[in-house]
């Protein structure tokens, strides 16, 4: 199982902060550091001192679970502090806050070349498998609970967590997660063991200390962020720090987010919209665009030059209105003279 390490908040529909990835089984576990054919790896990070997960989406800004909240981050080895007031609560629809949120972080120079993160446009599908990115505790010892029926099998958690990657399938949509004052529209995995079905070849569950890691897709060759780890549940008579066969691990469905997300996140050449009306868009399709950076998608000459075209015929109004007006304001004088 892979373990995610988030901080334990308390129970929502029985769903507790994720917490880390653990595997289903020693076999199920993945013999190689990163994923074969993912470029993303190094965009799952975490906060500092042993904390949750954090998700680098580009141009300087990050996500994570509400929970987790901001905080000194790792990028390329060094801790990276956030920009004060900088923190941004996902909203849903009807304007209540999710369990995922954005903050800036301050840059250090020669960091901008950290690619941007591509967010999933449509939601998970049942069925499709996912990667899951994250830190938290791994699989230790085995664990075997009595019931009245078969015993349940699983897994206690290792006391401290680790980067881990693993796989699950979707097995269910369209979830609305409560947690206190959070309404997060979220999508399911289950915890299968080796012998189901349904199992993936590097079969996960989330556990403490995931909170905030990513939930990938490959669709059409690409590697999509789809998701964002933020709760499990489990089997109400297990013992603590513990997942079994059978347990979910709940994450933010991000295609409900996306348009929010970019709105924040990304720059006018990077947020997948047409910015100028020029059927052109985004860095390196748009030709106004210098870079991804770029906070316009208009030409910075052809803008200059619309300026400078502007100013000169405000010049030949205003010249001209003066003229009139001076023109008007002897006439009166004239006429009185005349008198």
């Amino acid at each position: 199982m892979l373990l995610l390490g988030v901080s334990i908040i308390g129970f929502l529909l029985g769903a507790p902060a994720a917490l880390a990835l653990v595997f289903a089984s020693p076999e199920s576990e993945p013999r190689t550091t990163l994923p074969p054919d993912f470029p993303w790896w190094d965009h799952v990070t975490q906060r500092r001192y042993e904390g949750p997960s954090v998700i680098y989406l580009g141009n300087g800004f990050a996500m994570t679970a509400r929970h987790v909240g901001m905080g000194e981050v790792f990028l390329r080895g060094e801790i990276v502090p956030p920009l004060a007031s900088s923190k941004r609560t996902l909203l849903n629809a009807n304007g209540t806050p999710a369990d995922a949120m954005l903050f800036e972080l301050a840059l250090p120079r020669g960091f901008e070349d950290l690619a941007v993160l591509p967010i999933a446009r449509e939601g998970p599908k049942a069925g499709e498998e996912v990667l899951l990115v994250g830190f938290g505790r791994g699989r230790e010892k085995v664990v075997q609970v009595s019931t009245d029926g078969p015993s349940e099998f699983g897994f206690s958690w290792t006391e401290k967590g680790v980067k881990r990657w693993g796989t699950n399938r979707i097995a269910s949509v369209d979830e609305t997660l409560y947690q206190g004052s959070w309404t997060t529209h979220s999508f399911a995995l289950i915890f299968d063991p080796p012998s189901a079905a349904s199992t993936t070849e590097y079969e996960a569950q989330a556990a403490v200390g995931d909170s905030g890691g990513g939930v990938f897709v490959k669709r059409d060759g690409r590697w999509l962020l789809a998701g964002m780890m933020t709760s499990v549940t489990g089997y109400t008579r297990a013992p603590a720090l513990t997942s079994m066969y059978g347990d979910s691990t709940y994450a933010a469905d991000l295609s409900m987010y996306r348009a929010e997300i970019l709105h924040w996140a990304r720059a006018a050449c990077a947020n997948e919209e047409d910015d100028d009306g020029d059927e052109a868009t985004d860095f390196p399709a748009d030709p106004g665009c210098e870079d991804a950076n770029d906070e316009s998608e208009r030409n910075s000459a052809v803008a200059s030059l619309v300026v400078r075209w502007i100013v000169g015929a405000l010049v030949v109004i205003l010249a001209a209105s003066g003229a009139l007006a001076y023109r008007r304001g002897r006439d009166p004088r004239s006429l009185g003279t005349d008198r």
